[in-house]
């Protein structure tokens, strides 16, 4: 999607990208530029960059490079579209299409009014909580070991035992009865549709957070013997649909993380981050989503489950660690004896016990083979014989390697021999792949969840490196252009020819082109290599003759490979004509590669 170049570098300067990597990675100042850790993968010693002056990055380890659009692509997980939209969100930028469209433009306005309006709830409700009104709450949370900075952490709350409390508050604020409705914090009576009520009243209250920070709804659970349902959410709105969110992951926002904990509710998460840790969050109800999937994949590769022990958690987890795999990301199963639920067991047992537990977590098969063990009788032989045939069919859909891992598991469990179980796999690939089996895909995945460092091939360095001469100024591209044999169709790369022809055109009306604007045009594959050279430029001292070293090795390579195939082609040719002319091009090209 295309934007336009004033509204593009509005959005560049309102989003300098030392103030929007600085959220991610502490950075410090050496040599001219900013360092830090790269958030895209592990590593001891900075290997990232900032150039304040260029407004770019780059990584020279894992070569990641770009504007600020890019790093928000990487940081977040985004598209180009959705990090430019990300971007203007967190500038208070109205995107261009939102300016022009009036539907659009109204749409925005009632999204704008409804987060607002989520935000004064979310204070009103903290406030109560912290009255006197409030002291049920207070006395629930502390009973359940929730202290007050806990508290404040989640921005928890309490509706008052009341039916429109929120509604007169709210008011007299400035919103309209229409707008409470919508946000779905107020409700029309039943018998009188003319009155209105608070959707909420004598619970403790839990905000949901949006990832970037945004009140987006409200879950409330009953304080004592009140009447009502256990637990009320919010229902879908303008803003909020519980499929594509999940509680606390705003609490994660800048941190990258090897894992997940996902539990089921409120209160196990704040619990866990009570008892210290802090990477826990939950999936707003047992049904987990591919959105939700996507969403924790911003933040790491590996979700482990920590639903409750009973019959619907551990259902809920069989279905959920195939959406965790289908995603790309690792799932583990932890496992809480007891059918004790994560806020039982942190309580009773203290985060030591649950670490060793989060430790201990099954593999996404190991789950399964243990939920087809419980299943049956393993002391009879019929119940050993359901389970090694059930489990054979689940082996059967695994690559052989992994499959392999688990044919002793089952050989054990079962009491049949390692042969005997090897064999029915076999046999079930077999039926599987004719589809009478069904197979369950595993895609493959990073369990680390970081970006692995890219390899340049000669060829690229080259043309990186020559792209980086041309950036030193405009007078030494001008040279660059004028040497023998100098072309943007050199570039070969992803991203480089585009930005070579760009950067040419560029220079034709600016002294100092600006780099961050032609970095934003590319995608995130594209901007890797150019990125890169926009960083390397800054120590290029000979620009021309580096520039002539680099279309030597780039043309070198480029008859070399051309050479090969016309080796091939000449061997295969049956026309005598043909054969010799491709034979002429091949002394043409090896006579000039002498010359390079």
């Amino acid at each position: 999607m295309a934007f336009p170049e004033t509204w593009l570098n509005e959005l560049m300067n309102r989003n300098d990208i030392v103030s929007v990597v600085s959220e991610y990675t502490r950075l410090s100042p050496k040599g001219g530029r900013l360092w830090g850790l790269c958030p895209f993968h592990p590593e001891r010693d900075a290997s990232f960059t900032v150039s304040p002056d260029k407004q770019v990055f780059h990584c020279f380890s894992c070569k990641a490079g770009g504007s600020v659009i890019q790093f928000i692509m990487q940081a977040e997980s985004l598209g180009y579209a959705d990090a430019v939209r990300f971007l203007a969100q967190r500038a208070g930028m109205d995107m261009p299409n939102e300016i022009n469209d009036a539907k659009l433009r109204e749409e925005k306005a009632l999204r704008d009014r409804l987060y607002a309006a989520n935000r004064e709830a979310a204070m009103f409700y903290h406030q109560v909580l912290l009255s006197d009104a409030g002291l049920p709450a207070r006395q629930y949370l502390l009973n359940r070991g929730i202290d007050g900075s806990t508290a404040v952490r989640f921005g928890l709350g309490y509706s008052p035992n009341d039916w429109d409390e929120l509604f007169k508050h709210m008011t007299s604020a400035g919103y309209t009865r229409d707008e409470l409705i919508s946000a779905g914090l107020c409700v029309k009576g039943r018998k009188d549709e003319t009155k209105t009520f608070d959707f909420f009243h004598d619970r403790l209250m839990f905000p949901v957070i949006s990832a970037s920070g945004r009140v987006l709804a409200f879950g409330g659970r009953i304080i004592g013997k009140g009447e009502g349902a256990k637990y009320m959410n919010t229902g879908d709105t303008l803003i909020y649909n519980k499929r594509h969110n999940i509680y606390a992951i705003n609490l994660m926002k800048g941190r990258k993380l090897d894992e997940l904990i996902m539990v089921e509710g409120y209160m196990d998460v704040i619990s866990l981050h009570q008892a210290g840790i802090d990477n826990a969050v939950a999936s707003l109800g047992t049904a987990l989503t591919s959105q939700q999937v996507r969403l924790m994949g911003r933040f790491a590769k590996r979700v482990c489950y920590a639903y409750d022990g009973d019959s619907a958690g551990q259902k809920a987890m069989l279905r959920g660690v195939d959406i965790i795999a289908r995603g790309e990301l690792e799932p583990r199963v932890i496992v809480i004896p007891g059918g004790l639920d994560p806020d039982e067991f942190v309580r009773a047992n203290g985060a030591e016990a649950f670490l060793k537990l989060k430790d201990a977590s099954l593999t996404a098969v190991m789950f399964k083979l243990e939920t087809m063990a419980s299943a049956v009788d393993l002391n009879t032989a019929d119940g050993r014989q359901k389970y090694a045939s059930d489990a054979c069919r689940l082996l059967a859909s695994l690559e052989p390697v992994e499959r392999d891992r688990y044919i002793k598991v089952v050989s054990e469990r079962s009491g049949i021999a390692r042969e005997v179980i090897q064999s029915q796999c076999g046999v079930d690939a077999e039926r599987a792949e004719d589809g009478i089996a069904p197979a369950t895909a595993k895609p493959a995945f990073d369990s680390v969840g970081y970006k692995k460092p890219q390899v340049l091939k000669k060829r690229e360095k080259a043309e990186q490196l020559l792209l980086a001469c041309m950036l030193v100024s405009r007078q030494d591209a001008a040279a660059i252009e004028q040497l023998e044999n100098f072309s943007t169709e050199l570039f070969s790369t992803p991203g480089t020819a585009k930005f070579a022809a760009m950067l040419t055109e560029a220079y034709k009306t600016a002294e100092k082109p600006d780099i961050r604007l032609l970095l934003a045009e590319l995608n995130g594959d594209e901007s890797e290599i150019a990125g890169a050279a926009a960083a390397l430029a800054e120590d290029i001292t000979s620009p021309l003759e580096s520039a002539a070293d680099c279309i030597n090795s780039i043309l070198y390579d480029k008859y070399s490979e051309r050479i090969r195939q016309l080796a091939v082609l000449s061997e295969a040719e049956a026309d005598k004509a043909k054969r010799a002319e491709l034979l002429r091009e091949q002394m043409n090209l090896m006579l000039k590669l002498r010359k390079t």
